[in-house]
């Protein structure tokens, strides 16, 4: 008789100790949630490394500059100086003159360009931090191919070769679970998951949870 193998994962709640994890975050990090507005995830972001200043690096594939900016000067960051780079606008737009901290990028199709878009954006920030948002572009945790493991797997052992020379840094890999619950997760392959569960008590106050396995 053959025995099923079966695959659980344990998470617990995190939410009086979040200072202190987020304060202490480091190396390759899964971060799940459920639709974060920005504005959420800046929040999230300010707790990361809050006691010193620190360069973030931050690649969107999900969000326009043109849509962050408007979010940082509602809640501008404290101690944390982000360079971003726009893969959502595309070439629609020209680099902004007297503005070193953007760059407009052609949306990378599969993770070997997101490689070069990676590497790039070290070279030119030196950052502390590193934010993909969002693997979910790339991969679909609830579905996925072998192709899609296949490929995450090896951008996940590039992250820790002397390529991108990240030891030191924080890497965080954003997951919108709205493509559905995930059944597979790289859970050898990276430090540390979070799950964040955005809480909508009414359309005035929205907060979160914070869960890490």
């Amino acid at each position: 008789m053959m025995e099923t193998e079966v695959e659980i994962n344990y998470w617990r709640s995190i939410q009086n100790e979040v200072d202190e994890v987020l304060e202490k975050l480091q190396g390759i990090v899964l971060v799940l949630h459920n639709s974060m507005e920005f504005t959420q995830f800046i929040d999230f972001f300010q707790k990361i490394q809050s006691n010193h200043f620190t360069n973030v690096l931050y690649i969107s594939l999900t969000r326009s500059h043109d849509y962050m900016r408007h979010a940082l000067e509602l809640k501008p960051f404290d101690r944390k100086l982000i360079y971003i780079i726009d893969c959502v606008s595309g070439f629609a737009f020209p680099t902004e003159d007297h503005v070193d901290n953007l760059l407009y990028h052609k949306p990378p199709q599969d993770l070997a360009q997101m490689k070069d878009i990676l590497k790039f954006g070290i070279e030119k920030c030196n950052p502390d931090i590193i934010v993909l948002d969002s693997l979910s572009q790339f991969v679909n945790f609830s579905q996925s191919t072998d192709k899609e493991l296949r490929d995450l797997s090896l951008f996940l052992q590039t992250l820790r070769n002397d390529t991108f020379n990240i030891r030191q840094k924080t890497v965080l890999l954003f997951y919108d679970t709205k493509l559905g619950s995930p059944r597979i997760l790289p859970d050898l392959a990276i430090d540390m998951m979070l799950k964040i569960d955005v809480i909508k008590k009414d359309n005035l106050d929205k907060k979160y949870k914070l869960f890490l396995t």
